[in-house]
């Protein structure tokens, strides 16, 4: 690993550190600038895309014009080649950031384990050192990864295919005036609720890894007295705890998931039906309905993006917050300041 890439251990024995994300995040700047650049051309090519569309279908189609037909489908068809492009790029890049911050952050805390004394160690047991070091790294790495690509990608999909769609048909748009509020709505329950399940996850994987290891330990004692049984009724009572908290967001996304596939099934009937009379009365051309729908098809997957990005970085936050806790810990073993290095 490269030295640009280690925070400083000095920082991270310092009595009064304070480990903060950025400073991960600084020894990827490039990257990060390069997938977003990336990332910023290919929603331009997805937002420029139904204007394309449109064009075949009403200087195209509509005309029985083949040139038209042939030039706007070759214009097509290299956006998507560059999409393609641009999509693998930033995809690779961001598992190099997201899984190389990982590997920092783990480094670190190892590193940080090795200075500490035995009262940390009384602090922070075992089982919840290794789930921050695992899970919880595990779980900033993955957060990273889909939110540097769709960070950017959601924000201007959603807004400029609102605008778009308003550039096609302004009274149209008005649906979006019910809709999205009320998908909004529905988004920010499931984060309210969800919310606290996050980190009663994690504590609930802290008590598996803590009967587990107990087991490891004490498996001679256990074979001796033959307490298998007892062990087993033990792991599996933690065991369905953690269970029990995953279920409830299986639960709750079961009544939610049809609430919302309601109301975006309810927009697009909207969109035909409205949009259909206004084609009808030739305020619209057939290209430009379709265009419209696509567009309501970005505006729902950009606000779903937006809500996946807040759904998957906060358990990323709760987990960096475990992380840190350890990390800013002050080391109890303490060096003299012309103390001889041996081994270094």
């Amino acid at each position: 690993m490269n030295k640009q890439e280690e925070i400083n251990e000095n920082d991270i024995n310092t009595k009064n550190s304070n480990v903060k994300f950025a400073s991960y995040l600084s020894k990827f700047k490039l990257k990060i600038f390069l997938v977003l650049f990336l990332t910023l051309l290919d929603t331009i090519i997805v937002i420029a895309s139904p204007r394309v569309i449109s064009s075949i279908i009403d200087n195209g189609i509509a005309t029985k014009s083949r040139e038209q037909i042939m030039q706007n489908g070759i214009y097509l068809l290299i956006f998507s080649l560059f999409s393609i492009v641009f999509s693998v790029i930033t995809t690779y890049v961001a598992a190099q950031i997201g899984y190389g911050i990982t590997a920092l952050i783990q480094k670190d805390i190892f590193k940080k384990l090795l200075n500490f004394s035995f009262k940390n160690l009384d602090k922070f047991s075992t089982p919840t050192i290794l789930t921050r070091i695992t899970n919880d790294s595990d779980s900033i790495g993955n957060a990273i990864v889909f939110t540097v690509r769709m960070g950017l990608q959601a924000p201007i999909m959603f807004i400029f295919a609102i605008f778009m769609s308003y550039q096609i048909s302004s009274d149209l748009s008005k649906i979006f005036l019910v809709i999205i509020p009320l998908l909004i709505i529905v988004i920010m329950v499931l984060f309210k609720i969800t919310s606290p399940i996050f980190k009663e996850s994690q504590e609930r994987v802290d008590g598996i890894n803590g009967v587990i290891q107990e087991n490891i330990r004490g498996i001679r004692t256990v074979k001796t007295y033959t307490r298998e049984e007892h062990e087993v009724t033990k792991f599996m009572k933690d065991n369905k705890l953690l269970r029990n908290v995953k279920l409830k967001v299986v639960y709750i996304m079961t009544i939610l998931e049809p609430i919302i596939g309601v109301l975006i099934n309810a927009a697009l009937i909207g969109v035909l039906y409205f949009g259909g009379n206004l084609v009808f009365s030739d305020k619209l051309s057939n290209g430009q309905l379709i265009a419209f729908i696509s567009y309501t098809s970005q505006i729902f997957t950009g606000l779903f993006l937006m809500a996946g990005i807040l759904m998957t970085v906060f358990p990323s936050i709760v987990s960096f917050g475990r992380i840190k806790e350890l990390l800013n810990t002050h080391s109890e073993i303490t060096e003299k300041e012309n103390a001889i290095k041996i081994g270094r």
